[in-house]
C-alpha cells in the first residue's frame, strides 16, 4: 500500500506526504490560495483628531493573512486580516497634544467572491463587503483605551494571482471613499486605499 501511495504521489507531481494538499499547476482548476512573504504594500488614510485639521498618514501591512478557495464556478473569501500597526500623529498636526493610535488591524469577514476572469496562471476576484477596524487609543499614562471596531459600507475588494516562471504572486486593493472608520470626537479615518502584493501559496482545493 506503500507503494502504491507514492507512486500516486509521483502521478499527481505533488507532495507525498499523506494528509498535505497537492500542489496544483493551472489556476483554472478548484485552488485554495494564502499569502505568504509580503512584496509591497501601502495603505493610505485622511486621519482626523477632534477638532483638528485633517492630516495625510501613510501606513504599511505587517504580516498579512488573506486565504480564499475556489470550487471552479464560485469562490470563497475564507479570511482577511491586515495588521497596520500605529499611527501617531504629532501636537502640531493634531493640537494640542496629538494622537496615538495603536494596534490598527483592518479585517473582513468570510463571504462569497466573484471570478471576474480566471484562466491557466491567471485569476481574478471581486468581492463586495464591509471592512472593520479594531484600534486603540494611547491615553497620557501610556495605558490603552479600547475604541471599539468600526465598519465601513460595502467596498470593492480585488484580488488577483497571477503565476509566472514557478511563482505566485497575489495582491489586494480595496478603496474607501468619504468617512472609512470613525470614533466621534476622538478620531476619522477617510478616503482610505490599500494596495499589498505578496508571494502565494497555491494548492488544489481538498
Amino acid at each position: 500500500m506503500k507503494c502504491l501511495f507514492l507512486l500516486g504521489c509521483i502521478a499527481a507531481a505533488a507532495g507525498c506526504a499523506e494528509g498535505h494538499p497537492q500542489a496544483t499547476d493551472s489556476l483554472a482548476a478548484p485552488v485554495q490560495v494564502e499569502t505568504g512573504a509580503v512584496a509591497a504594500s501601502t495603505v493610505s488614510f485622511t486621519i482626523e483628531g477632534g477638532f483638528a485639521n485633517a492630516s495625510q498618514v501613510a501606513m504599511t501591512v505587517d504580516q498579512p493573512l488573506v486565504r480564499l478557495h475556489t470550487t471552479g464556478s464560485s469562490a470563497m473569501l475564507d479570511a482577511v486580516q491586515l495588521p497596520l500597526g500605529d499611527v501617531t500623529i504629532p501636537a502640531s498636526a493634531l493640537p494640542p497634544k496629538g494622537l496615538i493610535l495603536r494596534h490598527l488591524v483592518v479585517k473582513a469577514p468570510a463571504t462569497r467572491a466573484e471570478i471576474m476572469h480566471v484562466q491557466d496562471d491567471a485569476l481574478e476576484l471581486r468581492a463586495t463587503l464591509p471592512l472593520s477596524l479594531d484600534w486603540a487609543m494611547q491615553l497620557d499614562d501610556g495605558s490603552l483605551y479600547p475604541l471599539g471596531t468600526v465598519h465601513t459600507e460595502p467596498v470593492n475588494v480585488d484580488i488577483n494571482v497571477v503565476r509566472a516562471n514557478g511563482r505566485a504572486t497575489a495582491t489586494v486593493q480595496a478603496a474607501c471613499v468619504g468617512t472609512c472608520f470613525a470614533v466621534e470626537g476622538v478620531a476619522k479615518l477617510s478616503n482610505g486605499a490599500i494596495y499589498l502584493e505578496t508571494d502565494a501559496d497555491v494548492t488544489a482545493a481538498k
